[in-house]
């Protein structure tokens, strides 16, 4: 039975342990250090490509690891030059004491032993930097594996979920359909049963994420069948940077003064919020009933100014 391909992280443990073993069994032949390592020649040759490409800090041929094991037998010819201490510089501490940091986000909260160890080891790292940067991942990689496993078992999510639209912290249910990207962040495209309707949902906006025991009932197929909220507008300044704002395609613009445009999203909060946002440039033609919703918010955040609160 062929072996199962190794987890990166497995992998890159390995090759630490490689490097050393050699130098201590020069001459070992593939097939035997294959059986050492638990793994078949072929992963190993991959693995050996690997090191023949990695070294010391300048990565010449004269600094890289030196492996012959074309003959069928591995050797390290520069192991004497590798064994030698090697000093960090402050901004390589800086950059290792970075990746602990996010290491340690990536690593579930049972494995208490991988934690204590990046912990200690990224106190040690500080004690000689100083405490000068601490980094969190924008996205819990926690929450991307319960989303990833919900789509491929079928299941339903429910979430803890801040809408930056109505700045709001609320639990949802949702169906998860496609994980993508939009502007370099993570989304999800879900169909949110509080909403009653498909939504493109942040990663970074999670606070939670559970498996739900109720299987999908939901497919990409029945997205397209989703009400849009959509709306009639004309420019009337700043024309770039309005039509950026809505998403829409700067190259099918004609250029001409009484141009109108169609706009459309999910949600009817985060069309109104925009419109808004566009400080009068632009004049909404339909529907009416959305024209009207922007007037009354627009007024009821006039009004504010006219609270002795704020004066």
């Amino acid at each position: 039975m062929a072996k199962t391909q190794s987890s990166p992280i497995s992998k890159a443990a390995r090759l630490l342990d490689l490097v050393p073993y050699i130098s201590t069994h020069q001459g070992v032949s593939l097939k035997d250090l294959a059986i050492e390592f638990d793994i078949s020649v072929t992963e190993l040759l991959d693995d050996l490509n690997t090191l023949w490409m990695c070294g010391l800090p300048g990565y010449t041929p004269l600094e890289l690891i030196d492996l012959s094991f074309d003959s069928g037998f591995v050797s390290i010819r520069n192991a004497e030059v590798l064994q030698k201490v090697r000093l960090l510089t402050k901004e390589e501490l800086v950059v290792i004491a970075i990746g602990l940091d996010l290491l340690k986000e990536s690593i579930p909260s049972e494995r208490g032993d991988l934690n204590g160890a990046i912990s200690s080891l990224a106190e040690k790292i500080k004690g000689l930097i100083g405490d000068i940067a601490f980094v969190t991942p924008t996205v819990n990689s926690a929450h991307r594996a319960v989303i990833l496993r919900a789509m491929k078992e079928r299941k339903d999510l429910e979430i803890e979920y801040h809408s930056l639209i109505r700045d709001q912290v609320s639990l949802r249910r949702i169906t998860p359909l496609e994980l993508g990207e939009d502007n370099g962040l993570e989304t999800l495209f879900a169909y949110c049963y509080q909403a009653k309707g498909f939504r493109t949902f942040r990663l970074d906006n999670f606070f939670d994420a559970q498996i739900s025991e109720v299987l999908s009932e939901v497919s990409n197929e029945s997205a397209s069948r989703s009400e849009m909220f959509k709306a009639k507008c004309r420019i009337n300044n700043r024309l770039r940077t309005t039509l950026e704002r809505f998403r829409l395609n700067t190259a099918s613009v004609s250029g001409k003064s009484d141009e109108e445009f169609s706009v459309e999203s999910f949600s009817q909060d985060w069309l109104i919020r925009n419109f808004l946002s566009t400080l009068g440039n632009t004049e909404i033609i339909e529907p009416i009933e959305l024209a009207k919703l922007v007037g009354e918010k627009a007024h009821a955040t006039l009004d504010l100014y006219k609270n002795k609160v704020f004066a």
